[in-house]
């Protein structure tokens, strides 16, 4: 039996791996010339921001102010905030923003003489800006003379002055009062007008500046109103009473009656101070079982004296009304102060609709 072959088999070499290869060298071409452009823009930058702060000054400024109507492209006139906006942002200088802060803060008036004056420093000629804004300061002086003008406050109980006497105290106003020349330029065509003629005449100025009411105009044109006649004053219910619990209206209307000569003596003091004095108040008032009121306070009031409605909450406050089941009774009495009855004439009756005391007794009374 032959042997076998012990001959060793040949070994098979294993396959080295070959290492990744390293990446190229960047291109040196490349990155010089971006490091080139990137030195460019900053050397730009750098050149356009010294340019800015070398070619910035105040007169800069000031001439910027000066002419932002036509760098807005607004009449100052018509639409100064936004050519005053643009101004602000077109500013350079730290002292032409102190300067614009400054006109900013003053007067019309004022503000277009500090602008001019600071123009004529710089010999900057001319200022645009400065005629606008004094033609809007000027405008502005007109429209206030001629709310005044319109306003009943201005001139009260003119209804009550005869045709003459009414143009005389509306002169008077104006050579007294009046800030803007238009409005002293008024006064002949106002005299030489008939009434009709000086309504339409005030009303339409009124009108074109802006001013859409004017009660002087409607009382140009309307007869003389006899005066108001006076009585005594007089606190009074001017619609009835709302109650809440177990006390009749006619209850309520009995125990105002008996107040009433208190609240007229603080009416009547009230009127020393202030001879117009007049108005409504709502008074509200707890009552026990008993008829003793435990509480009155104001609902609300339109009467211009503190004074008046605390004297008049403390004589309700002192009043008896009859006795009633309880356990608390809530009444709401609206009263108003005057010296003339409904009817317009004085010492005339309740008005109507007012709950009268017993007896037939009003409770204005």
């Amino acid at each position: 039996m032959a042997e076998a072959s012990s001959t060793p088999k040949p070994r098979t070499k294993a396959k080295k791996t070959a290492a990744p290869a390293p990446p190229p060298p960047p291109d040196a071409g490349l990155l010089t010339t971006w490091r080139v452009w990137a030195a460019a823009g900053v050397l730009l930058v750098g050149s356009v921001i010294a340019w800015k702060l070398i070619g910035a000054s105040y007169k800069g400024d000031v001439e910027t102010i000066c002419n932002a109507e036509k760098g807005s492209g607004y009449a100052g006139d018509k639409e100064m905030p936004k050519v005053t906006q643009w101004a602000r942002d077109h500013l350079a200088t730290p002292e032409g923003n102190e300067l614009f802060s400054t006109l900013n803060d003053a007067k019309l008036n004022d503000r277009a003489k500090t602008l001019q004056a600071k123009a004529a420093e710089l010999k900057i000629e001319p200022c645009p800006l400065v005629a606008s804004i004094q033609k809007v300061a000027a405008e502005g002086e007109y429209r206030a003379d001629l709310q005044h003008l319109c306003s009943r406050l201005s001139f009260p109980k003119l209804e009550e002055t005869s045709d003459d006497g009414r143009i005389a105290r509306m002169k008077e106003w104006i050579e007294q009062q009046a800030k803007s020349p238009r409005t002293k330029e008024l006064v002949d065509p106002l005299q030489q007008a008939t009434p009709a003629e000086r309504s339409k005449l005030l009303a339409d100025a009124a009108s074109k500046m802006d001013v859409f009411s004017c009660e002087t105009s409607k009382t140009l044109a309307s007869p003389v109103q006899p005066p108001k006649t006076k009585g005594p004053p007089m606190v009074r219910p001017y619609a009835a009473p709302q109650v809440i619990g177990p006390m009749s209206p006619e209850d309520v209307a009995k125990a105002v009656v008996d107040a009433t000569p208190a609240m007229n003596q603080c009416y009547a003091k009230g009127l020393e101070k202030n001879a117009d004095l007049e108005g409504r108040l709502a008074v509200k008032l707890q009552i026990d079982p008993a008829g003793k009121v435990t509480n009155a306070g104001l609902a609300d009031s339109k009467v211009a004296d503190r004074d008046t409605t605390a004297c008049i909450l403390q004589a309700l406050r002192e009043t008896h009304a009859p006795k009633n089941p309880g356990p608390l009774v809530s009444v709401l009495i609206p009263l108003e102060l005057t010296t003339l009855t409904a009817g317009g004439a004085a010492g005339g009756g309740a008005p109507s609709g007012v709950l009268s005391a017993p007896g037939g007794v009003s409770p204005g009374r």
